[in-house]
């Protein structure tokens, strides 16, 4: 099974580089890039796009982040929680019942 998983990984990795290269070589046209206050030196259009690619991956992930960090923390407490609960079930489940005198 990790011999399975390993190759298709490595076909991934191998399928998305042949397509980025191939992307890469189909968009050599040379575009300036013009932001509100900032014009760029012109590129080819596919390193524009690349780039552009990177910078919203990294700033979708840090707008995630505040996210991915309350449910770590919720997911620690209630492991906590159930860790406790466990406990107590099983002194409970351990205690002897003294009889009514």
């Amino acid at each position: 099974m990790q011999l399975f998983r390993s190759l298709f990984t490595f076909l991934m990795i191998l399928a998305l580089l042949v397509l980025g290269i191939w992307f890469t070589l189909r968009n050599q046209q040379q575009v300036p890039l013009d932001l509100l206050f900032i014009r760029l030196p012109e590129n080819s259009l596919a390193l524009w796009l690349i780039l552009s690619l990177i910078a919203g991956v990294l700033l979708g992930s840090l707008l995630m982040l505040p996210w991915l960090t309350r449910c770590k923390a919720r997911i620690l407490q209630q492991e906590r929680q159930l860790k406790l609960q466990k406990e107590e079930l099983h002194k409970l489940r351990t205690l002897t019942l003294k009889s009514p005198d």
